[in-house]
């Protein structure tokens, strides 16, 4: 998916500004996209250990020095781009043009969904409880809908069992097994949302 934002664009873990990339370690770009895939809300600094460095004990400040790099290739000296939240995390605060899409936000992770069939299994997913072609989502645009493919534990959408065809839409809660997962849905025709927030 492709985003842009004042004079960037941010597509496939690649910052462009003008057409010319702009070199980011891929720490870095992976906490760019993690950012922008949750924007305008903040991701704490938890998630992002967990996305970045999963399993792996690292210093305090390797996430400091990401933030340091992402804030100098944007040249964000005012955080008018990446905002700190305080006590919560950090944010991506810049409006977003031409960002359009649905994800799963499952834990820590934020799965894209592409535009059709998406097979949701344990492979994707990484739990136990979940089978290994478990469910559905398809999306149409901004129309999505899920269907349980048979699984063994079941799937549910705010708390009621599904099996067949069933819409979903911003914010529903779905359970594959055990495992929970949140919808979002990114609409550039949506207003955007200011983040009030330290900007330290």
């Amino acid at each position: 998916m492709r985003y842009r934002f004042g004079e960037f664009e941010f597509e496939s873990r690649r910052l462009m500004r003008h057409g010319f990339a702009i070199g980011l370690t891929p720490k870095a770009a992976a906490l760019l996209e993690t950012l922008i895939g949750a924007a305008p809300s903040p991701v704490s600094k938890e998630a992002i250990y967990e996305r970045l460095w999963r399993g792996v004990v690292v210093e305090d400040g390797n996430l400091h020095n990401l933030i340091s790099e992402l804030r100098a290739a944007l040249g964000d000296d005012d955080r008018s781009i990446i905002a700190t939240v305080h006590r919560r995390g950090y944010a991506f605060v810049a409006p977003l043009e031409g960002a359009r899409g649905a994800r799963l936000e499952i834990g820590g992770e934020s799965i894209a969904l592409s535009d059709g069939e998406n097979i949701i299994g344990r492979e994707l997913v990484g739990t136990p409880d979940v089978s290994r072609h478990h469910a559905r989502i398809d999306v149409h645009g901004s129309h999505l809908t899920i269907e349980d493919l048979g699984s063994k534990n079941g799937t549910f959408v705010n708390g009621e069992r599904i099996g067949k065809s069933t819409a979903l839409k911003e914010g529903d809660q779905i359970i594959f097994g055990r495992t929970r997962a949140i919808v979002r849905v990114i609409d550039a025709s949506a207003p955007t949302v200011t983040l009030t927030g330290s900007r330290e």
